[in-house]
């Protein structure tokens, strides 16, 4: 329901806050708040807005720029940023556009005003929104697909490279899918990869990726992490999903994991390869361990 959507508002003065914030609640929108631009790219760290209204005028980082860095970040791309200003200039306009902005509201506001421009573009994001998951999620899990996985990695490491930063893939191969498809069917197989991929979306961050590549096998985007975190969460959903059993066989999966090294250069198929290959290494180990129990 459009009128459940989060609404950021982003101003230094609290008092604007407050009044506009006021406004959408009673329009029962669900509002976060922010005072400046490195608090707000700060809150977008762990949320994700459906729509952001963001005053031009702010001390240290000013409007225009915040968009700009909201912009560069690929899974906040999409989300409308509706500018709140005093200023009336074209100049100030057109670069409000050039940075991302898809509306402008001047001030001093009134509330029909703000109400229907807000209205108007959550509907416009959902229907935007709808129509793109279409082409980039798989159909049975909703996470999204391989097509999407190679656009996504092909852009991160083009702004890992630029942004001097790394990041980590690791790639997941459910164990016993084959076993139990072919024991007791595939209702109880998709019950077992669905099993597993809501427990990797409940644990992952809003901002890391998670992926179909096929069949059983799967592929998560770690961002500004460390090796070593995303090795402690993906080892504890290992475990904690063993506990869990479909048809009375444990859930369990096999992974390998590839850092981005940013001084490097490789492809998205390569770096995949890498984390494919490390995953495997981990299903003979496994298999050998199973063998040496026999």
């Amino acid at each position: 329901m459009d009128r459940n959507a989060l609404i950021l508002i982003v101003d230094d003065n609290t008092h604007n806050l407050k009044v506009v914030g006021s406004l959408l609640k009673n329009e029962n929108y669900r509002t976060a708040f922010s005072r400046s631009g490195e608090e707000t790219l700060k809150y977008l760290n762990d949320n994700k807005p459906d729509l952001i209204l963001l005053d031009i005028m702010m001390p240290g980082m000013d409007g225009i720029q915040t968009c700009k860095k909201i912009k560069e970040i690929e899974i906040y791309r999409e989300i409308p940023i509706i500018f709140i200003t005093a200023l009336t200039e074209t100049d100030y306009l057109i670069k409000a556009f050039q940075a991302g902005g898809v509306d402008y509201i001047t001030k001093p506001i009134f509330k029909e005003e703000v109400v229907a421009r807000v209205k108007v573009h959550i509907r416009l994001k959902r229907t935007m929104d709808k129509l793109a998951n279409m082409s980039i999620t798989d159909e049975m899990t909703g996470v999204y697909n391989r097509r999407f996985a190679f656009q996504v990695l092909e852009k991160q490491i083009n702004i890992a490279v630029r942004e001097k930063q790394d990041f980590i893939l690791c790639y997941i191969d459910i164990d016993n899918l084959k076993k139990i498809n072919d024991t007791f069917g595939h209702s109880s197989g998709d019950l077992l990869i669905t099993t597993v991929v809501e427990a990797l979306k409940n644990n992952i961050r809003v901002y890391d990726y998670l992926f179909r590549m096929g069949g059983d096998e799967f592929m998560l985007l770690f961002l500004n992490t460390t090796m070593e975190k995303a090795d402690n969460l993906v080892k504890r959903l290992n475990k904690e999903l063993k506990s869990t059993k479909i048809q009375g066989i444990p859930v369990d999966f096999s992974f390998g994991f590839t850092q981005f090294d940013h001084s490097q250069t490789i492809e998205p198929d390569k770096l995949i390869s890498l984390a494919d290959e490390n995953m495997y290494l981990d299903k003979v180990k496994k298999k050998k361990e199973e063998s040496g129990k026999e």
